[in-house]
């Protein structure tokens, strides 16, 4: 199993702890690591599928992930048009 490089426990680490010294998660992004949050959003998703992340903090991760895949789900149904109230759904 690959181990975390320095960069990829920086990123956990600011998702632990960002609240306790900024205001805002793009605040401690721009400051941590000079990113935008496009690109911060890029490593944490390639992160968080990562073994050795998931190793290394079992419960982050597994939150984040748990994150993630709610966001995704709630986006496909979304699109899927189950977002209407639920009397729309039953009238058709």
């Amino acid at each position: 199993m690959s181990q975390l490089s320095e960069e990829d426990c920086a990123i956990l680490d600011l998702e632990e702890n960002w609240r306790a010294s900024y205001a805002s998660k793009s605040d401690a992004v721009r400051d941590v690591f000079g990113w935008t949050m496009t690109r911060y959003h890029i490593r944490l998703a390639a992160l968080l599928d990562d073994p050795a992340a998931i190793y290394a903090r079992p419960v982050t991760v597994g939150r984040l992930r748990r994150l993630r895949d709610r966001r995704e789900n709630e986006r496909g149904a979304s699109t899927r048009g189950h977002d209407r109230p639920s009397s729309a759904r039953l009238k058709g």
